[in-house]
Order: structure tokens, then sequence, then C-alpha cells
């Protein structure tokens, strides 16, 4: 097993023994909600989130009602594809049980993307699922990167590879970290 998964292994074990996640998940959500590069975004883009992530619907909702523009990834062979949904019926499985969008793919520039991870470093240095998806998606992206995080899933130090890109902020339940990669 690599040093990423076992680190990731270890983050799932201390997310499954969170007993309180939902009141975790709205303090993560109310300060998102609150920070000026997401309210002052047109267009956002996110992740439905999966079983161990901080839940992404609540804030997909208020994005809708605020009218913003929401963009959901697609997984390709090419990489990453987003597109527009109006409604949480735009969406069906897809990559590992995922839901993705079924409507097409669009040319609006992100002004805030919500970048998923599994473990992350106060540098904004990130381990996601492995297929680097998002690490090349970023490499050209230049809107701000936001990650949603518990406090047990920052840690002081993790692996970390030249292709790695860094997100700028990270919300837990408890802290914003203004993320800074010159440590790195």
């Amino acid at each position: 097993m690599t040093a990423k998964q076992e680190l990731r292994k270890a983050v799932h074990v201390n997310i499954r023994a969170l007993t309180d996640r939902d009141e975790r998940d709205e303090a993560i959500l109310h300060t998102v909600a609150s920070l000026p590069e997401w309210q002052q975004a047109y267009t956002v883009a996110l992740t439905l989130s999966l079983d161990l992530e901080v839940n992404t619907r609540p804030l997909i909702d208020t994005a809708l009602k605020a009218g913003k523009s929401v963009l959901v990834p697609k997984v390709t062979e090419q990489g990453l594809t987003f597109h527009e949904i109006r409604t949480f019926s735009d969406l069906e499985p897809g990559v590992m049980g995922i839901l993705e969008p079924t409507t097409a793919e669009t040319d609006l520039d992100i002004d805030v993307c919500i970048v998923p991870g599994r473990v992350f470093d106060r540098s904004g240095y990130r381990i996601g699922w492995g297929g680097g998806y998002y690490d090349r998606f970023l490499a050209t992206y230049r809107g701000a990167t936001i990650a949603l995080a518990y406090d047990v899933q920052v840690l002081d130090e993790i692996p970390i590879e030249p292709h790695d890109i860094p997100v700028e902020l990270i919300v837990t339940e408890r802290e914003m970290i203004r993320c800074s990669q010159s440590s790195s």
C-alpha cells in the first residue's frame, strides 16, 4: 500500500468516527456561502459529494437559489468537462457512482471551483481518489479554488508530486485556511 493509500484509509476511519457530520457540514457550508469569493461568483463548479465527503447538495441548492450558474464535472477520457445544471434531475450516476450531468458541455468561465479531496495539508495540497483529473484541470484553471474538508482531513504534511496543484482555501468546520504554497 502506498503512503497516499494509507493516508486515505486512515482519514476514512477518522471521518467514519465523526458522529455529528450534519452539524459539521452545516458549519462548513455556512462559511463557504459567506466568503467574498463565493458571494461575488457568477459561475461555480462543484461535484456532488460522495459518502465520506462534506455534503455539497445544500451548497448547490444555495447557488441555484442565488441565481448562480452551477457547473458539475463529467469524467471523460480527455479529462473533466463541465456542464451547467439547473436542477438535480439534470444528473445521473457516472464514473465511480458519482452523479454526473446529462446536459451539454458548457464554455462558461468558472469563477469558483470547489475542489474535492480526501486528505489535505495546510499549504493546499491534496490527495484525491488517484485519477489526477482535478490536477490536470487545475493546471490551466485561473479562478478561485476552495476545498471543503473536516478537520480530521487536514494534516501537517502529505506526499506531494510535481504535478500536484494546491487549492487556495480550505474550509473546515472549525477554520478557514488561506493556503500558502511558499512553505512547500
